[in-house]
């Protein structure tokens, strides 16, 4: 008798969950894809820059200026001022060993120098925290070390200005010289300008050692008292702007290289730093440690008093947050504005997951910044800033 087969029963295949759980990041999140943040992005930047417009016309900003805005006029950026002078530091170093050397001729001595000076210079410095290589520098250059920053502060972008402004205290020029500008500090001057109908900007808060953006108010009929001190009277109708981290003047570095001209540099007066002089490790912690120090008192007042514009800063010092998160928590009705650049634009990223996390990291920042009273406008580049700050006042580029 034949066997009826029979078909194997079919096993019912298990179902995965995790099948059902999407791994890529732009389902994952597609309000962080492209499109949809540009559109979120859009409208955040347009409430802030109204809020910001605002603030400008009722409530009165301090304005926070940092090396972004030296920088957009050729001077160097804090780390290439370090590097410049690690080398120089450097090679005095390497001058010193070599005038002991005997036997060689001072063409000989020159060129040895010349030849390890270049070697230096092309070498990758190990990377270390900027304020320990800067108090190595201070070290190790004393005295010298503000005429040094000032001659790398202005050895280039201002460097027609300085022979012009020469000529003019010479008397052999009648106009006074035009400073180094960009379009970002013509945007600060026009800023800066007092409105008739606004509160307008009440003070200005600098960071950077040069002078230049005072050079430029002054150069466009705005007046502004440059502050170091305390004890140092504003007069009315003068808008401050208060040097917290000491001053190295162009005209102070004029006059020192027209006297060294005319007298020799040995007969000349060295160059200082005035004001409170914050360079290296040290004079940070100095900063840290003395919360009545007049420079963290400045920075106080103004920030539990108006409303605050941070232009050209990273927003990393921690001194500078910590200011900000402390007057935060006690004027908490007080807020600020921060106008930072974007590492990677939005409008050239493709939709991509690495557009997906870049606006993740960026959405967590300005929750972070928004804590301690900070509103982001993030920017696609350097140029949009000077935008931006003309159009608070109305106004477009030039």
């Amino acid at each position: 008798m034949a066997v009826k087969k029979t078909a194997p029963k079919k096993t019912a295949r298990k179902s995965n969950p995790s099948s059902a759980i999407p791994t890529n990041l732009r389902t994952l999140f597609p309000e962080l894809r492209k499109s949809a943040y540009s559109l979120k992005d859009a409208d955040r930047q347009k409430a802030l820059l109204n809020d910001l417009r605002g603030a400008y016309q009722h409530k009165g900003l301090v304005v926070y200026v940092g090396a972004g805005v030296s920088r957009s006029m050729g001077l160097p950026s804090w780390p290439e001022l370090t590097r410049t002078l690690t080398v120089r530091m450097m090679t005095r170093r390497v001058q010193t060993a070599i005038s002991s050397l005997e036997g060689l001729s001072d063409e000989q001595r020159w060129r040895f120098l010349e030849t390890v000076s270049q070697e230096l210079d092309s070498q990758e410095i190990e990377e270390k925290p900027i304020l320990m290589v800067a108090r190595s520098i201070k070290d190790q250059m004393a005295g010298e070390l503000p005429r040094a920053i000032a001659a790398l502060l202005y050895r280039r972008a201002a460097l027609r200005y300085r022979r012009r402004l020469i000529a003019y205290r010479d008397k052999r020029s009648l106009s006074e010289p035009i400073p180094p500008t960009s379009s970002l500090v013509d945007a600060l001057v026009a800023l800066a300008r007092a409105e008739r109908d606004a509160r307008g900007v009440q003070a200005i808060i600098n960071y950077n050692y040069d002078d230049l953006l005072e050079e430029n108010l002054r150069y466009q009929n705005v007046r502004c008292t440059t502050v170091l001190s305390g004890s140092q009277r504003v007069p009315d109708g003068s808008l401050p702007s208060y040097h917290v981290h000491g001053l190295i003047s162009i005209r102070d570095f004029v006059d020192y290289q027209n006297s060294s001209r005319i007298k020799g540099p040995s007969r000349v007066k060295a160059i200082s730093a005035k004001g409170n002089f914050v360079f290296s490790e040290d004079e940070y912690h100095s900063e840290y440690s003395d919360p009545y120090k007049w420079s963290n008192m400045t920075q106080i007042s103004h920030l539990g008093r108006y409303i605050g514009l941070f232009v050209g800063l990273s927003m990393q010092d921690p001194n500078l947050r910590r200011l900000i998160d402390v007057t935060h928590k006690q004027y908490p009705e007080n807020y600020n504005f921060a106008i930072l650049p974007r590492p990677i634009s939005l409008m050239s990223s493709k939709d991509s997951k690495q557009t997906v996390l870049r606006n993740m990291f960026e959405e967590v920042e300005s929750n972070s910044f928004s804590k301690i009273g900070v509103q982001v406008l993030w920017v696609d580049s350097f140029d949009e800033i000077a935008k931006l700050i003309r159009s608070v006042i109305g106004e477009t580029s030039p």
